[in-house]
């Protein structure tokens, strides 16, 4: 008589009843439902913005990927951004420990790409997340077309950390933490600001928070360059429709090394610099108004002085 215990065939056919499941859940699956929600839901947490995803799919081992999310104007009429993909995957383990909606996300968008989780707050009220963010490239098509409409370029490598909390009253940055750091980039000005057209730096820091209000704070921010060194803090009252009309108000030092000094090409110019640095050769400023752009004053330089340095007025952008 043979035993009945399980070998191989029970294990095949374990397996076998397992892929059955699977690929009855993929026919079954409801693509066009879960699609009309997630838009409706991400339109609803960031209103200011029109959400369309181009497809919803199942992947191995029990993702839900959604594809081409094209993020556009209110309007709809203009497109912004592209994001390539966004999967999700329940998260077992949190469940067992919470007992509520837990998932694990990843994201490819702007040349990098980030992951994380999200869950469902204890009381229900909306959601919390966290995540990183790596190799986001300020210079892709979609972050390289809304610059060019504030009349900028930039490059760089941006990376990062962050934590939040979403509600119903006040959408996806109810509350907001994150720590981002951008490394070999360049930002143009629109005017020259102390003879430099464009801004280029080896890494550029900044912490961001934001809390309920439309006050989004920027605390711990330093610039490191070959010719300079600047450390800024300051807030950014955001716009409710228009984040390129949302007003900053930064204020700082910065601190002009030898080389910079030296590649000024007027001698009379460099003179004057040197000996109007402040607070132990630091040159103190203020950086304000929209965010597209905000002009920069320097505390103890004449308003003529760019032009002495070959540039327009001392109000560079």
């Amino acid at each position: 008589m043979k035993r009945l215990l399980p070998g191989k065939g029970f294990c095949g056919y374990i397996l076998y009843t397992a892929a059955v499941l699977l690929l009855m859940l993929w026919l079954q699956f409801p693509s066009s439902a879960v699609k009309a929600k997630a838009e409706s839901e991400l339109n609803r947490m960031l209103p200011v913005f029109a959400w369309r995803i181009g497809s919803v799919g199942l992947t191995l081992p029990a993702d839900i990927r959604f594809s081409q999310i094209r993020i556009s104007s209110k309007d709809g009429q203009e497109s912004l951004l592209v994001i390539d993909s966004l999967s999700l995957r329940p998260d077992f383990a949190a469940w067992q420990k919470t007992r509520s909606w837990s998932a694990l996300w990843r994201l490819q968008a702007l040349g990098g790409g980030g992951s994380g989780k999200a869950a469902l707050r204890k009381d229900r009220s909306g959601l919390e997340y966290s995540g990183e963010l790596n190799g986001i490239q300020l210079d892709s098509p979609g972050l390289k077309k809304i610059l060019a409409g504030w009349g900028r370029t930039a490059a760089g490598s941006l990376s990062g950390s962050f934590s939040g909390r979403q509600d119903g009253q006040h959408g996806l940055f109810a509350e907001f933490e994150g720590r981002f750091s951008t490394t070999k980039g360049t930002v143009s000005l629109q005017k020259p600001v102390l003879g430099m057209k464009e801004l280029t730096f080896d890494s550029l820091n900044a912490v961001l928070r934001h809390h309920q209000d439309r006050l989004l704070h920027v605390e711990a921010g330093k610039a490191t360059s070959r010719l300079l060194e600047a450390e800024f803090s300051g807030t950014v009252s955001l716009h409710p429709a228009d984040f390129s009309l949302s007003q900053l108000r930064l204020n700082g030092q910065l601190a002009l090394k030898s080389e910079f000094l030296a590649s000024i090409g007027s001698s009379l110019a460099a003179s004057l610099l040197q000996t109007r640095l402040q607070d132990g050769g630091k040159l103190l400023f203020d950086l304000v108004g929209p965010v597209s752009e905000p002009g920069i004053i320097f505390a103890g330089l004449s308003p003529d002085f760019n032009s002495q340095l070959g540039g327009g007025d001392d109000s560079g952008r």
